[in-house]
């Protein structure tokens, strides 16, 4: 019995309190002098303990244990056997290696909670981020944050580097450096930069590290690994760990860049699927695609280079090519779909093709490279807003990486390529599963023909380099 039951048992509490506390205590309930009575006390006893300096009330029942704990940045299954053995390599001495994982599959947060790790063990042996678009930068940079939050120690500075943000090497003591190839490579001809910077770092994460043997990264990268003292390793990230779909040296050289270590999801421990694709389709990890054909096939002769951004040839009259692509987007807002991602051949033709929808009733906005910050920023915030109502987002050459709007069930593939690396990340805008905050089911309409080995099944892409590993 507590110590307030046993006073009001006796009378004492609250017809015996002094007029100034039987006041006090009026107060601190909320209630008026006259309605303070037995009642009132009993009905909460531990604030009136509080009150009077006395020993709180308690159940006569103990108090369960917990029965488990959840994490505030929990990773799954196949995403911790990654860093384990991520973390194994780098223990045994390698200093290059590369994380392949699907897109959809969680990579940034996987290897950002090994970079948690990584800053815990090694205090003031800063982390450098490289990645060449202004999305994956701001990506990594707001998800380390999130990361560290959680897992993290004590503070830490996040430096940015791209984008003209000012930024100096000496101010690099801990923390992470999230920095784009171009900023790096621009600056590299500045006396001791690249070997002081160099000397600090811990780790080097190259996201999209098909980018890493681009002649004009490759060198820097390299002189940033070298002037570690022991060399920093390198982990790169890639859901395509190839550069071109026929094959060629530069696949050979992507390979032996990172001495031919690749880790891959183990999945098969998880019963099921032993595909890691199959696995997280089966999984509701990913969305299981259907892929459509749009309209008639383009002639493209060429494979364009990755990292090109130059339009295709369409293959078509631009007139039938705007009605095809229009109509393929309607027929998907019909189909119920909410958020509907179209890659336009052009910056001129994704601009139209918006338009157009807009003309038919379709809330749809257009953003390019050449698009104001703010203006875009602004359409993607209302693209992943909440809002039940329709919405498309028309592009050129900006959401093929860096860009996570999970609730996307529709991707519009209006850009003709050979480049099974851009076609494989434009595919992965749209295919987030259930787990990942996304749907079961994504449709994918494309001018690639999906019955060409490997545009057709997001597992096939997966492989498709395989050998080379």
């Amino acid at each position: 019995m507590s110590a307030v039951r046993r006073l009001t048992d006796v009378g004492m509490l609250p017809d015996e309190l002094p007029p100034e506390l039987r006041q006090a205590l009026s107060i601190r309930l909320s209630l008026g002098t006259a309605e303070l009575n037995t009642r009132a006390v009993l009905a909460d006893p531990s604030r009136v303990a509080v009150f009077l300096g006395l020993p709180e009330a308690r159940s006569d029942k103990a108090e369960s244990l917990p029965a488990g704990a959840a994490p505030a940045y929990g990773l799954f299954p196949h995403q911790r056997r990654a860093i384990s053995k991520a973390r194994a390599l780098l223990g045994k001495g390698r200093t290059r290696l590369l994380l392949h994982m699907p897109t959809g599959s969680g990579k940034t947060r996987t290897t950002l909670s090994m970079v948690c790790d990584f800053l815990r063990e090694h205090e003031g042996r800063p982390v450098l981020w490289l990645a060449s678009t202004r999305e994956l930068l701001d990506q990594a940079a707001r998800e380390f944050h999130r990361a560290w939050s959680s897992l993290g120690d004590r503070e830490v500075p996040i430096l940015a580097a791209w984008s003209g943000q000012d930024w100096r090497s000496e101010d690099l003591t801990d923390g992470l450096l999230v920095a784009s190839l171009q900023t790096i490579y621009a600056r590299r001809a500045e006396p001791g930069l690249l070997r002081d910077l160099g000397r600090r770092i811990g780790l080097i994460v190259f996201d999209e590290a098909h980018q890493a043997i681009a002649p004009t990264y490759r060198q820097v990268v390299q002189q940033l690994s070298v002037a570690g003292q022991p060399i920093t390793p390198i982990v790169g990230l890639s859901a395509t760990p190839g550069r071109t779909f026929v094959g060629s040296p530069a696949d050979d050289e992507l390979a032996e860049f990172f001495e031919h270590t690749k880790i891959e999801l183990e999945t098969a421990s998880d019963g099921g699927a032993t595909g890691p694709v199959e696995y997280l389709i089966q999984q509701g990890y990913l969305a299981e695609p259907e892929f459509r054909l749009l309209g008639e096939l383009p002639d493209v002769d060429e494979e364009p280079s990755v990292d090109s951004d130059d339009p295709a040839e369409l293959g078509m009259d631009e007139g039938d090519y705007l009605k095809e692509v229009t109509a393929a987007t309607l027929q998907l807002v019909k189909e119920s779909h909410r958020r509907i991602i179209v890659f336009a051949a052009s910056v001129e033709l994704a601009h139209v093709v918006a338009a157009t929808l807009r003309a038919s009733g379709v809330l749809a906005d257009a953003v390019d490279g050449t698009t104001a910050p703010e203006i875009r920023d602004t359409a993607i915030r209302m693209y992943k807003g909440a809002a039940p109502v329709a919405r498309v987002l028309v592009n050129y050459g900006v959401l093929t990486t860096g860009f996570d709007a999970p609730q996307t069930s529709a991707v519009v593939i209006a850009r003709p390529t050979r480049s099974l690396v851009l076609y494989s990340q434009m595919v992965g805008r749209g295919i987030r599963g259930p787990k990942a905050g996304g749907n079961a089911k994504a449709v994918v309409v494309t001018v690639v023909d999906p019955s060409v080995p490997a545009f057709g099944s997001i597992a096939a892409a997966f492989t498709h380099w395989e050998d080379l590993w």
